[in-house]
């Protein structure tokens, strides 16, 4: 084709529904090689499957756990209508945890509609429906840390204590690093009535705590007669 060729518009109508196959095609094709991946990896042991998608598939472990992520949230009957509407990429923030109901719905509204929406307008909505959440909760947040849990030195300390002090700097990052984790209700159970003698409680069963793989954690203490396990939301959005 000549650089300044003219395309008509019947060329230029049936060039976009190529690209919008080809976009429905490339979502399906994630969910079957999650699916895949998931057939084998319940037949492998950890490392086993590690090893092989890694030198077998040639693709880090992390490619791997998005794409059998897809294709668990895919194969729910809520979930399945979403292949044909959305690219990878992008049906991934939707499924992913740390994506707010209210910001689902949303979405799944204006594209139902018949309108596009992207990664990027998504994963912008997730930010801002979640930075709405914490400033409505940061004040309770506050006043329950000071009343009820943290020394009032800690909050009511001088600034300039508290930026050469590197325990409270950490303790602090500790702190948001949980509290961007926790829903409001969530939050709410863990304040009530919390108390240092709970909290040194709840550390040991933490430090307890040992990585099944990149997905869950297990709780498991020496003098338990069972384990317990947790879901383990990894820091970086997909």
């Amino acid at each position: 084709m000549l650089p300044n060729a003219q395309l008509s518009a019947t060329e230029l109508q049936d060039a976009a529904q190529r690209i919008k196959v080809l976009r429905r095609a490339a979502t399906e094709h994630a969910v079957e090689i999650g699916r895949e991946l998931l057939r084998v990896k319940e037949r492998l042991p950890h490392g086993v499957f590690v090893k092989w998608v890694e030198k077998a598939c040639e693709f880090k472990i992390r490619t791997a756990q998005d794409l059998m992520k897809l294709a668990r949230g895919a194969d729910s009957d809520a979930n399945a209508k979403l292949v044909a509407l959305m690219v990878p990429s992008t049906l991934r923030v939707y499924l992913a945890k740390t994506t707010p109901p209210a910001v689902r719905t949303t979405i799944l509204q204006r594209l139902e509609n018949g309108e596009r929406v992207s990664r990027s307008e998504l994963h912008s909505q997730v930010v801002d429906t979640r930075k709405t959440r914490m400033e409505a909760v940061q004040r309770p947040a506050q006043e329950g840390f000071s009343s009820s849990f943290l020394p009032p030195r800690e909050l009511n300390g001088p600034a300039e204590g508290r930026r050469n002090d590197p325990g409270a700097d950490r303790a602090r990052r500790v702190a948001e690093l949980i509290l961007r984790r926790l829903s409001p209700e969530d939050y709410g159970l863990i304040m009530e009535e919390m108390s240092w003698e709970v909290w040194n409680r709840a550390f040991v069963w933490m430090r307890a705590a040992r990585v099944v793989d990149a997905e869950h954690l297990e709780l498991a203490l020496p003098s338990t007669a069972t384990n317990q396990s947790c879901e383990f939301v990894p820091a970086k959005l997909q």
